[in-house]
């Protein structure tokens, strides 16, 4: 009888132990997961009159996933969600802020360039995808070079028109088992024909260019 109060008494004992133990990880879990409100960087955007302010919140407990969120300037209290993202992201807007970019490098392989369009508000929602789009173009003229598929290709947005109708995209890669690799080469998306174009001068006329030219970047392999 005695025997049989004390493993009773042992068994509730080691179940106690345990639910605190899954009560203590789960506590603890969540404490690391409350850092995904630390604020890695935080920008206005455009930087001239803009009215919204973009912060990237990062996750403490794996140091990458992360969300952007979209903020008032005039009003703080006003806020929503853009992205959620695995790795890393960042954010260019439209000096109009009717439009947004977000580039997503979701692994080590590829960047993908997100086109979002305003809905109202701090809302925006997605549009399409102009990664492919840009080294679609790229291919198309420069045939002549037969490049295969890239295991790492890039395409990013680096600077928006001042009228906010077009947008510079670079793109870029490199094999791992081979030397072949592309220097950042760019290309314009028009917003008004919705197509990519090598005519820079939808960029604006008085937009510095990287290349101080009117065409897209000369071809570099390596």
């Amino acid at each position: 009888m005695n025997r049989t109060v004390n493993v009773s008494f042992l068994c509730v004992i080691i179940t106690i132990c345990v639910l605190l133990h899954v009560l203590g990880v789960r506590q603890c879990y969540g404490e690391d997961k409350a850092l995904k409100n630390h604020l890695l960087k935080e920008y206005l955007s455009p930087e001239v009159n803009g009215d919204i302010i973009v912060r990237h919140y990062v996750d403490g407990y794996d140091g990458f996933s992360g969300d952007i969120w979209l903020y008032s300037k005039k009003d703080p209290s006003k806020k929503t969600l853009l992205f959620s993202y695995e790795r890393d992201a960042d954010v260019i807007i439209s000096p109009d802020e009717k439009w947004l970019i977000i580039n997503y490098r979701a692994g080590t392989t590829d960047t993908d360039a997100l086109l979002f369009q305003k809905v109202k508000g701090l809302e925006y929602k997605e549009t399409k995808m102009l990664n492919d789009m840009a080294w679609d173009l790229f291919r198309k003229t420069h045939k002549q070079y037969q490049i295969p598929q890239f295991g790492h290709s890039y395409a990013e947005a680096v600077l928006w028109s001042s009228d906010s109708k077009s947008v510079m995209i670079q793109i870029y890669g490199h094999d791992d088992d081979s030397l072949k690799a592309l220097e950042p080469w760019y290309c314009i998306y028009d917003l008004t024909t919705g197509k990519m174009t090598l005519d820079f001068n939808v960029l604006n006329r008085d937009t510095y260019h990287p290349n101080r030219e009117a065409k897209g970047r000369e071809l570099y392999l390596y």
